[in-house]
């Protein structure tokens, strides 16, 4: 080999050799490039801009839809029926709800969303069973009720429907609470009988960061009037039809603002047929009553539906989840359209986006709303034993105690289950003195004690949360037995609306039932 073939030999090694560093300049070359020419790009583009927008205002062209749309985060909440925790109490550090973590959300949604909206869709304040509370249980409601709405000022509500459960406790008292609110309670035919005057406003326009929001309250109109008589007897209250006043109101706000929600608690059917009568509405929170049962749980083909050109949207109950609608409005744009579809929009439409927001424990706690919840479970220890009711049936029981003289075996099995825990699951979220708590984790709350000082041989769920009453069992066994568990006394406790799970008592009952007794 000559040494010109040689040479080329050593310059092809080298290249080879040189080929991979080259390779990755040239790479890093065009990833490079690019970003630099954009830079001097942008700096032409802006520079451009500026020169229009200052030297030639007057010719430079408008941006398209400018002033013509406007965004919009709606947040809606409805049947809170009084919940300031999680819903029920089986799992509860897992379970939906809570006002420390729904003001988390709002906060965390108003960072994201400039433009936010927060209603409240009306029986917020007390539930179905709060009507039937003794006198002693009526100041930890009204306290409750209290932290409710100083929660919602806080958060920022804007307005809130009166419901039928929010008069529980009387006219009087919800007045109370409306001095504190921060925000209008809304009812358009809640009337007094008298006069028939309205009790509270009808209706109020929100101005959402220029965006004219109407809102419009109607309260279910087919409250029994021993009902309304009872919530304000020096003045008896009616509720006139909720269809007729949607007529009346609607057309006249419909005109003053941009986008248009009623807040009725009324039946899903008397809803839909405001829908379908009423024109200009564009949406309906609906609390899903059908057949006068009142839905704490929606599936989520239920929590929304197109009646016409309006919007029914449902959420649960008990503050589990919030309802949202991100929603592009554009003037002119009626109705809205939901973007879920695998289809574009028609041009020059509103449009939304739904969802449900659930309450989970990765929302954490917002510092704000527990310190008032802390400070409402500390109150809730202190009982004036002065103006507490006598307890005629104090005496009829027995206690876990008594029983342990002679059923050993079975008092054993019993320490063993969750049952003799029950009430220590209470101290340990702070919650052992709640009146709307204590009653599923103790013996005989409200019949054999009702100050904590006075607890002590009932904690737990013991022999007769089960059994029953029977006081003449232990002198004389034989002629007072006791009769066989039955379902019903479980299902006080173990019940959907508490635990959110089917309660199967054949299968349950084998995880706490005694061993037999031994018979002589």
């Amino acid at each position: 080999m000559n040494d010109e073939a040689v040479e080329r030999e050593k310059m092809k090694a080298k290249f080879l050799r040189t080929a991979p560093q080259w390779l990755t300049i040239a790479l890093l070359a065009l990833l490079v490039l690019p970003a630099i020419l954009g830079d001097q790009t942008s700096a032409v583009a802006e520079r451009s801009v500026e020169t229009v927008s200052l030297d030639d205002k007057e010719s430079a062209p408008e941006s398209a839809g400018a002033g013509d749309s406007s965004d919009l985060f709606l947040v809606y909440s409805v049947n809170n029926v009084g919940y300031i925790d999680v819903c029920g109490c089986k799992r509860k550090k897992v379970r939906q709800g809570s006002l420390t973590r729904r003001a988390s959300y709002v906060k965390q949604a108003r960072f994201h969303h400039d433009n936010l909206c927060l209603l409240d869709g009306g029986n917020t304040l007390f539930g179905p069973e709060d009507g039937k509370a003794k006198d002693f249980e009526k100041k930890q409601l009204h306290e409750k009720a209290k932290l409710i709405v100083e929660s919602y000022n806080r958060m920022g509500y804007q307005a809130m429907l009166v419901g039928h459960h929010d008069i529980t406790m009387g006219l009087e008292k919800l007045r109370e609470y409306q001095k504190m609110a921060r925000f209008p309670f809304l009812s358009a035919n809640m009337r007094f009988k008298d006069s028939n005057e309205r009790v509270f406003d009808p209706t109020t326009i929100l101005d959402c960061d220029g965006l004219k929001v109407g809102v419009v309250g109607l309260t279910i109109d087919t409250i029994p009037e021993y009902y309304l008589t009872r919530a304000n007897p020096e003045r008896p209250l009616l509720l006139t039809s909720a269809l007729e006043e949607a007529k009346s109101l609607v057309p006249d706000l419909r005109e003053k603002c941009d986008l248009l929600i009623l807040l009725s608690a009324n039946s899903t059917e008397t809803n839909r047929q405001i829908a379908s009568e009423v024109a200009g509405i564009d949406l309906i929170v609906d609390p899903f009553i059908e057949l006068g049962n009142h839905k704490i749980w929606i599936d989520e083909e239920l929590s929304m539906e197109q009646v016409g050109e309006t919007l029914l949207v449902r959420t649960d109950a008990q503050g589990a989840r919030l309802g949202t609608l991100d929603i592009d409005w554009v003037e002119n744009g009626r109705p809205l359209v939901s973007l879920s579809y695998d289809s574009a929009p028609p041009a020059g439409r509103s449009t939304y986006w739904y969802e449900r927001a659930s309450m989970e424990p990765h929302l954490l706690e917002d510092p704000d709303i527990l310190t008032l919840v802390e400070a409402f479970r500390k109150g809730a220890s202190f009982v004036n034993t002065e103006e507490l009711p006598d307890l005629p049936h104090k005496g009829k029981y027995l206690t876990a105690s008594t029983c342990a003289m002679c059923h050993v075996e079975q008092t054993e099995f019993w320490k063993g289950t969750t049952h003799a825990d029950a009430f220590a699951s209470l101290v340990e979220t702070g919650d052992q003195w709640r009146q709307d708590c204590i009653a599923c984790h103790v013996l005989g709350y409200g019949q054999a004690f009702i100050a904590p000082e006075d607890a002590e041989p009932y904690k737990d769920v013991q022999c007769e949360n089960c059994h029953g009453l029977n006081p003449n069992h232990p002198q004389d066994p034989a002629s007072h037995p006791w009769g066989k568990v039955k379902e019903t006394s479980c299902l006080v406790c173990h019940n959907k609306d508490q635990t959110r799970s089917d309660f199967i008592f054949s299968k349950e009952r084998r995880k706490v039932a005694c061993p037999p007794l031994k018979r002589n």
